[in-house]
């Protein structure tokens, strides 16, 4: 081959070098695309809620009203939890309505910054009241104490000896006809609040029906156990199923107070046995200052991928020091809001009522989630880690954009508190493809067909 024929083959293969670079590359990103797929069939259906069950930064609180209107207006939130509050009734045979003071205030501004809001009553454990008193959700004349001296050291402790399941009930009836004297219907009402051991289930059933048999109709749904984790709740509940049956409470409910709290499947799984919805009625772990808040949206989400139905934090105003709640109260009396609400405004706003809808986590981002509300579709990606993950692609399936708009939320380390909207444009009728920076949670929303 002489000089001039091989000058040209050379520059023929760095010309189709040239030319195919490009489709190499998308070909690379192509294969690199990791993809999040949207299940077909929705699942359980979702309700939320904020708590006000606690209401230690209540009272130094000088923007109440507004505090009302951002928890109940601008978040549109089912129910407020509310305290039954043993302070009214230390003594049996007596009433002080005016331990309710502070709960009437907090409820009658709920109502008026949103008039359908529901209320969820749940009881305050007793040593809120009485300093020194045992761990327990009733006053003691209800759920018997009595201090005896520990048989080795002598000192004085606490101990249960019984549960008064009519005294019980006749307390809570009480309670939600004084509510409806005051105006107030209570919609969900807590069986118990924790205390698994001393409230068996037993009692509760022989509670739960002298409360239908007063209350008929008006009897509010009635929630069990609202253990303090799954491990206990779980056996709880397994001992009803044993004993009296499970009839007599309406939705299985648990909290998780530690981190550690077991199986959450195992618990979400007797919900689906028994037919009953499942919630967390105190989500612990779900908290984070403004740059912690997008890594830990993971424990929400992880709730509802579980089967979790409803739920509400625990204690959503805290004082300044508690930068980790959605709302605190700064000492000179204004108002915080934090960047934990505006993800929980986001979510609750678009999605409350509709259906969780499964999807997969791709490589990379550590939790995802998907809700189908009527024609509006939300997709959730969270990249929790300190790496970027490039080219998420979400597959809808058959469902398909309904007017190619696609909105986007997005809170990352370089925005603030509310996060940053913007728009998205599809890849296809079906799909959508994002870059998720480090440390961002990204939200698409848009109606399908």
């Amino acid at each position: 081959m002489n000089a001039n024929r091989r000058n040209v083959l050379k520059q023929t293969l760095l010309f189709l070098a040239v030319l195919l670079l490009p489709a190499a590359g998308l070909l690379a990103a192509a294969q690199n695309t990791r993809v999040l797929t949207v299940s077909k069939q929705p699942r359980q259906q979702m309700a939320y809620g904020m708590d006000f069950e606690r209401l230690w930064s209540w009272k130094g609180l000088n923007e109440k009203q507004k505090l009302a209107e951002v928890a109940v207006r601008d978040c549109r939130v089912d129910y407020v939890r509310v305290a039954i509050n043993g302070a009214a009734e230390l003594k049996e045979g007596t009433f002080d309505a005016a331990a309710y003071d502070e709960i009437l205030d907090v409820m009658t501004r709920c109502k008026a910054a949103r008039a359908d809001i529901k209320f969820f009553a749940s009881p305050r454990p007793i040593h809120e009241a009485v300093d020194g008193a045992p761990y327990t959700c009733f006053p003691l004349w209800i759920s018997v104490h009595v201090l005896k001296p520990h048989a080795k050291t002598g000192v004085m402790k606490w101990r249960h000896v019984g549960f008064e399941p009519d005294k019980a009930a006749d307390y809570l009836v009480r309670y939600i006809r004084f509510m409806n004297s005051k105006g107030f219907t209570i919609s969900y009402l807590d069986l118990k609040n924790e205390a698994c051991t001393r409230i068996r289930p037993a009692g509760a059933a022989a509670m739960a029906a002298r409360i239908r048999e007063q209350l008929g109709g008006e009897t509010p749904r009635l929630i069990a156990p609202s253990s303090f984790d799954y491990i206990v709740g779980g056996a709880w509940v397994k001992e009803a199923m044993e004993g009296p049956g499970v009839d007599f409470f309406d939705i299985l409910s648990t909290h998780n107070t530690r981190p550690d709290s077991g199986p959450l499947d195992e618990f979400v799984a007797l919900g689906a046995k028994l037919g009953k919805p499942v919630w967390n009625t105190e989500l612990h772990g779900w908290r984070g200052n403004d740059e912690a808040a997008v890594a830990n949206t993971a424990v929400l989400f992880q709730q509802i991928r579980s089967g979790v139905g409803a739920l509400n934090d625990w204690l959503s105003l805290g004082n300044e020091k508690k930068d980790y709640k959605m709302f605190r109260t700064m000492d000179d009396g204004s108002l915080e809001v934090m960047r934990i609400y505006y993800i929980f405004q986001q979510l609750v706003n678009t999605s409350s009522g509709g259906r969780y809808v499964p999807t997969s986590v791709p490589d990379g981002l550590t939790s995802s989630a998907a809700f189908l509300r009527g024609d509006l579709m939300t997709v959730w990606l969270l990249n929790g880690a300190d790496r970027p993950v490039p080219a998420v692609k979400v597959d809808l399936g058959p469902r398909t954009i309904a007017d190619g708009a696609v909105k986007t939320v997005r809170w990352g380390p370089e925005n603030g508190r509310e996060g940053t909207i913007g728009e998205a444009t599809p890849i296809t009728k079906n799909a959508l493809v994002a870059d998720v920076a480090a440390q961002t949670l990204l939200c698409f929303e848009f109606k399908v067909n």
